[in-house]
């Protein structure tokens, strides 16, 4: 029996992180942006993602940017169409709710009214980031 699955979330880190607040009343619709980056190690089984994601709403009454990056962990046996499911689709999805809670607590204590995102189906952003993946 093995020990762990075949890609497994390990740990993230929030390298950036910006919360503006300005004093006009803040909107229900927000944009959010994604820019997301992928490095592979196939030799190591490592998967690193950094995800940059800018959030704003309709108002311009708060502008947020977060720099994040996960690292996971693979089965280095696997074939390259099974990894990049594992990769382009799963990755930015594991990580968001960590990020969304990130942004929730910190607006949440800073005084005002708290941010809480919604939960999003992440599948779009796969060919983004299958586009700025590259190899180590």
């Amino acid at each position: 029996m093995e020990d762990y699955s075949k890609f497994q979330f390990k740990s993230f880190k929030i390298s950036r992180s910006l919360i503006e607040r300005f004093d006009s009343e803040t909107s229900k619709k927000i944009s959010l942006e994604f820019s997301p980056k992928g490095i592979v190690n196939k030799e190591d089984g490592i998967f690193q993602l950094n995800l940059r994601v800018k959030i704003a709403d309709q108002n311009n009454s708060f502008n947020i940017e977060i720099d994040a990056m996960a690292n996971y962990h693979f089965e280095n046996k696997l074939d390259i169409d099974t990894l990049n499911s594992y990769f382009f689709v799963n990755a930015p999805a594991l990580l968001f709710p960590y990020l969304r809670a990130y942004i929730s607590t910190l607006t949440n204590l800073s005084g005002f009214e708290p941010i809480n995102l919604p939960t999003l189906n992440m599948t779009r952003l796969g060919e983004d980031l299958k586009k700025n993946t590259s190899e180590k």
